[in-house]
């Protein structure tokens, strides 16, 4: 057996032989408080047997007096023992131990008790109401059942001190043989757990002695382990270039290059969760801010705030294409009124040639001195130009154009992309909402016309109805 089945064991058997020990404990306790508890209620059965045959010796002395004095002070025992001589029997009926030979005797008890009391009775009305005295024969007749219950009371005396003895002796045998149960049963726990120890400490030597031999060959694995352990915690903070230490390079042998290939991919995979969270969570802004029944200046103004904090632009100008075929501005970030143009044919600079293209352009390292390039930020010269077309299921609303002064980044400009869609909805609702309001205006101007026209139709009516009552007059 290994050193852990050897503990198992060891400890299993002695827990197993202090159980035993224990139970054996608390069944002769227990035993002890029964065996005392039916002492005190044999004792209690044994005094009230004595106090029912006290109470009818009582009423018999209280007859006796009576009869031999005539006077009625004696008849208070016989009246007191009578009264009480119920409840006692009912008390013992639920005292007596349960056995045939007790259940017995008790019903003979109460039946001659019960005679007993009948001829005191009798012999007590012959003297007081018949006025004469009672003979040797009545009293005879009674001592016959005083007897009775003498006896009787005597032979349920010895049967609950038999009782008793029986369950005294049956206790004590067990009793007797408990403690040498408990003391055999630690012996031999203290002879299992010394035997079991001397085999979990043979294991134990043999354990250490093989760790020793062990530790010489560890030191490699240790090494390089903490070699492992400093790349890992060099990956956990973030730099992922493990390869630029020799020395951890040497350490870890030929475990550095797939760590630094899983390094590079963990960099990579990393970088493009971190860019896709960034795209998602500024979409999602973009659109909870376009939300709602906006104007368009309002919706543009959102709209252009977000985006040049999200694209660190440093101007931006949103043009949207009105009914006469042109784009004109609705919202500018950080632009003057003569730096801003105004209105834009299509296809005319950045933003005209994006909207007519229907693809983002982008413009870069534009020279300070350079003149030729249109844009719609006017005099105001950033470094880089990108113009988004806005878009309602592929078909161009309007154009959005920023600059800043640094280069746009891949992922701004797939930003752009994505939201390009979105704001062409949210303009396209909010040219709906417009255009809506404008025809119901038309409509309730048409309708107050018709009102009127009807008005003057009833007029018309009413004197061409005049005129003809007048013609047939005449």
């Amino acid at each position: 057996m290994n050193f852990k089945n050897n503990l198992l064991y060891g400890l299993g058997l002695s827990m197993l032989l202090l159980l035993i020990s224990s139970t054996a404990s608390f069944i002769s306790i227990k035993n002890l408080i029964e065996s005392s508890k039916m002492v005190r209620e044999s004792n209690e059965t044994i005094k009230n047997l004595s106090n029912v045959f006290s109470l009818v010796k009582d009423a018999e002395t209280g007859q006796r007096g009576y009869l031999l004095s005539g006077d009625e002070a004696f008849l208070t025992p016989y009246n007191n023992g009578k009264a009480k001589i119920a409840q006692a029997l009912a008390e013992l009926s639920s005292e007596i131990t349960p056995s045939p030979v007790q259940t017995q005797n008790l019903e003979n008890l109460k039946a001659n008790i019960e005679s007993r009391i009948m001829i005191l009775d009798k012999n007590l009305e012959y003297k007081r109401i018949r006025d004469k005295e009672v003979t040797t024969e009545q009293l005879l007749s009674g001592k016959k059942y005083m007897d009775a219950i003498r006896a009787t009371v005597g032979a349920m005396e010895k049967e609950e001190e038999r009782i008793l003895q029986e369950r005294t002796d049956t206790m004590n045998t067990f009793a007797a043989y408990t403690p040498f149960l408990i003391i055999a049963s630690a012996l031999l726990a203290i002879l299992i757990t010394l035997v079991f120890f001397r085999k979990v400490m043979q294991d134990f030597n043999e354990k250490n002695k093989l760790t020793a031999e062990l530790e010489e060959k560890n030191k490699e694995t240790v090494n390089r382990l903490i070699a492992i352990e400093k790349v890992t915690a060099q990956i956990s903070n973030g730099d992922y270039d493990i390869l630029s230490d020799d020395n951890a390079q040497q350490s870890l042998g030929n475990v550095a290059d797939p760590l630094n290939r899983m390094a590079k991919s963990l960099q990579t995979s990393f970088n493009s969760l971190e860019e896709k969270e960034w795209l998602s969570t500024s979409i999602a802004q973009l659109n909870d801010r376009m939300m709602g029944e906006k104007t368009i200046s309002v919706l543009a103004a959102e709209i252009l705030n977000h985006i040049t904090d999200k694209t660190k632009s440093h101007v931006a100008a949103l043009y949207i294409q009105q009914e006469d075929n042109r784009l004109h501005l609705e919202g500018s970030y950080a632009l003057s009124e003569r730096d801003t143009r105004r209105t834009l044919q299509i296809g005319e600079g950045i933003a005209g040639q994006a909207f007519k293209s229907r693809q983002q352009l982008v413009v870069e390292d534009i020279p300070d001195r350079e003149t030729t390039i249109s844009f719609a930020t006017g005099n105001t010269r950033p470094r880089n130009i990108v113009a988004v077309p806005i878009t309602r299921y592929n078909i161009p609303l309007g154009v959005l154009e920023l600059g800043s002064t640094q280069e746009y980044t891949p992922l701004q400009l797939e930003f752009l992309s994505s939201v390009a869609g979105n704001i062409g909805l949210a303009f396209y609702s909010a040219q709906s909402r417009v255009k809506l309001q404008e025809l119901l205006e038309e409509t309730q101007a048409q309708s107050e016309e018709l009102q009127s026209q009807h008005s003057e139709l009833e007029n018309i009516n009413a004197e061409l109805e005049a005129q003809s009552q007048k013609l047939l007059v005449s």
